[in-house]
């Protein structure tokens, strides 16, 4: 069985912010999950709190607001009025998941984070209980003043809705604003992989978190939506900005590492294979996964549930585990989409095990010559849109994970 089961969730189950609903909905989480969390040596909640614009932001005051990701569509595109059509694309305006959304600070993250931590350990009294926050790149998941007003220099990778992606290898411009790290501001031309580390190692002491999740390909290119980049033109190879390219990719990691050492870093990556992210922006992965920077490799991308395209995922996540930064591999599961107003298990999978059972068998060869598959699984996410949790979409898809691990376990020989 999985030795590490991670549950991800948005802020959006917590429509109050009282302690009493807290304890209950994270109640609720461990109750609807247990069958797959007893017996697992690690328990982990991923928490999508907004775009991690809230760990660039902070600036040691426990009681201030932050943005977080209570819309559905793009949060940095104009909120819908009465008169829109409800039909209008999320591409093009959003809307509030719900009426006045509680407003959050700091200090009712942290408690939602120590109930969670809390609850688990009483509750799995065995296992190891850890608690991620993921950074995101984009526009999408929560309004983002510091990405797309304040320094609008580091997003000059690929456009969404009119806005920018993050190049994790970009420099911030100076600010005089006060931040945990930097509390006479940000001095100019600082690498902002320096910038995030130093912010996540402050903001993760403060708040509890245990590690971070890099979302949506950062870290793996310079520009990790595109299918072209620095190298490849879509037409042309420009073999001579290789090794540079190359190296400021891999400067990424070695800057994060320094300004924010000790925190394990687990990884989202791009949609793309290994070579792909080499021919269009240099990716070394093999010198990230030897690196020594304490990380997780990418799982199976999920966007097999959104565009069918099954080859592409299972290709992608065969090339980025052949070789391994650890001793272990990841299979994510998407079950719910709390931004885009889609359910995978009843919108893509149309309630059967379409992702379940041909991605989780991917397995890998170790160096003694063993079978290998995934030994940890991620759930994406417990909450849907609405910030609701059906038990229908845990008690359907779940028999079909715990089948086919049970399956792996006795007909392949498998190590994990």
């Amino acid at each position: 069985m999985f030795n590490r089961v991670t549950l991800e969730t948005s802020l959006k189950l917590f429509k109050k912010t009282d302690d009493a609903y807290i304890r209950e909905k994270c109640e609720t989480i461990f109750e609807q999950w247990k069958p797959l969390l007893k017996d697992r040596k690690e328990i982990s909640i991923m928490i999508w709190v907004g775009d991690g614009s809230e760990i660039l932001d902070y600036d040691g005051d426990m009681n201030k607001e932050f943005e977080w990701g209570y819309f559905i569509g793009t949060a940095n595109l104009p909120l819908a009025t009465e008169n829109d059509d409800p039909a209008i694309s999320l591409h093009k305006k959003k809307r509030k998941y719900m009426d006045n959304p509680p407003k959050m600070t700091y200090a009712i993250l942290k408690n939602i984070i120590d109930c969670l931590k809390n609850t688990a350990k009483r509750k799995f009294k065995s296992a190891k209980i850890t608690i991620g926050e993921p950074f995101d790149i984009g526009p999408e998941f929560a309004i983002s003043d510091f990405k797309y007003n304040r320094h609008k220099e580091i997003c000059s990778g690929e456009i969404l809705d009119k806005l920018g992606f993050v190049d994790s290898t970009s420099l911030l411009n100076a600010d005089t604003r006060s931040y945990a790290a930097y509390p006479n501001g940000i001095p100019q031309d600082l690498p902002f992989a320096t910038f995030l580390g130093a912010q996540t190692k402050a903001f993760f002491a403060d708040m509890g978190f245990d590690y971070i999740w890099l979302s949506n390909g950062l870290g793996f290119s310079s520009d990790p939506w595109k299918l072209t980049g620095k190298i490849f033109d879509g037409e042309r190879f420009y073999a001579d900005k290789l090794e540079r390219t190359s190296q400021k990719v891999f400067s990424f990691w070695k800057l994060f590492r320094e300004a924010c050492p000790g925190i394990p870093i687990e990884t989202r990556g791009t949609n793309n294979s290994a070579g792909i992210d080499y021919a269009t922006d240099g990716v070394p992965l093999w010198d990230i996964y030897n690196g020594g920077f304490d990380i997780a490799p990418p799982p199976n991308s999920p966007w097999a549930a959104l565009n069918d395209n099954f080859g592409l995922e299972i290709m992608g996540h065969m090339t980025r585990v052949c070789d391994l930064p650890g001793k272990d591999f990841l299979f994510r599961y998407y079950i719910h989409d709390p931004w885009w107003l889609n359910s995978p298990w009843y919108d893509r999978y149309d309630g059967f095990a379409t992702d379940i059972y041909l991605p989780m068998a991917v397995s890998r060869i170790d160096e003694n010559g063993n079978i290998q598959s995934a030994g940890k699984l991620n759930v994406f996410t417990l909450d849907n849109s609405k910030g609701d949790m059906p038990d229908a979409c845990v008690n359907e898809p779940l028999p079909h994970i715990l089948k086919r691990r049970m399956r792996l376990r006795f007909c392949c020989g498998y190590t994990r």
